[in-house]
């Protein structure tokens, strides 16, 4: 399940232990936005070196990723949360 970035979200993800956010790029074609940002939030500091396949870098979770959250510019930014339990009610 992948959800739309918010403070919310982004407090709730650091408030359950999550510190780091790897990070993709793609190009969209969309009404409204040429690029998406796809984040998936981890606990660990991943090694640049080792990243899984599909991401491109990684991010402190409250560095960047809260700078999204408040939005850029012909952006969409998601958070992917397939693999994680969000405790708290996320709209």
């Amino acid at each position: 399940m992948q959800k739309i970035l918010t403070t919310e979200l982004l407090e709730t993800l650091i408030g359950q232990g999550y510190r780091y956010c790897l990070s993709r790029t793609t190009s969209i074609f969309g009404e409204d936005a040429d690029i998406c940002i796809t984040l998936l939030p981890v606990k660990q500091a991943p090694s640049l070196k080792k990243l899984p396949e599909r991401f491109d870098t990684y991010f402190n979770i409250g560095e960047e990723p809260r700078q999204m959250a408040m939005g850029i510019d012909e952006t969409i930014v998601l958070v992917d949360l397939t693999e994680i339990n969000v405790n708290a009610e996320v709209n």
